[in-house]
């Protein structure tokens, strides 16, 4: 299995060496991870999101990650959305630093979470609370090495 991460990924995960995936970088046409079984690609994409831009994402830029959503859809796969913190984490919002200052972000935890629990039923996709960067990488690598078990 090639376990495949987007060229375009600013802070790409590290995944465990395992001796029967090739980690590769390469141009996704949506979502930030992959794989491909042989020359298939995998039905699913993930998309990683840090809580602050989730935040930023969610709040400011909703259209453009509706978008990659229904690109996904038009392209038959699965979209998983795995963000870089619990549950508990996102319910209680963001806040960040800026000119000194603390600011809350425009949108709160309660309106992020009802807004990933909508997507999820409208569109169908998969929202994943990873408690660290090292949670995600293992969930995505052992996704993505489940259907090597699934197919045989």
């Amino acid at each position: 299995m090639r376990l495949a991460t987007d060229s375009r990924e600013q802070a790409p995960l590290v995944f465990p060496v395992v001796a029967e995936i090739e980690q590769i970088t390469m141009g996704l046409a949506v979502g930030d991870y992959t794989a491909f079984h042989g020359e298939q690609q995998d039905t699913t994409v993930c998309e990683r999101k840090s809580l602050s831009d989730l935040f930023t994402s969610f709040t400011g830029n909703y259209d453009a990650e509706r978008n990659k959503i229904l690109k996904a859809k038009e392209l038959g796969l699965t979209y998983i959305l795995a963000i870089e913190a619990s549950f508990s984490e996102v319910l209680k919002g963001h806040s960040y630093w800026k000119q000194g200052e603390v600011h809350e972000s425009k949108k709160s935890g309660l309106a992020m979470i009802r807004q990933l629990m909508t997507l999820q039923r409208k569109y169908g996709i998969q929202v994943w609370f990873c408690q660290s960067r090292k949670e995600m990488a293992i969930m995505i690598q052992e996704y993505f090495l489940a259907q090597e078990r699934v197919k045989e």
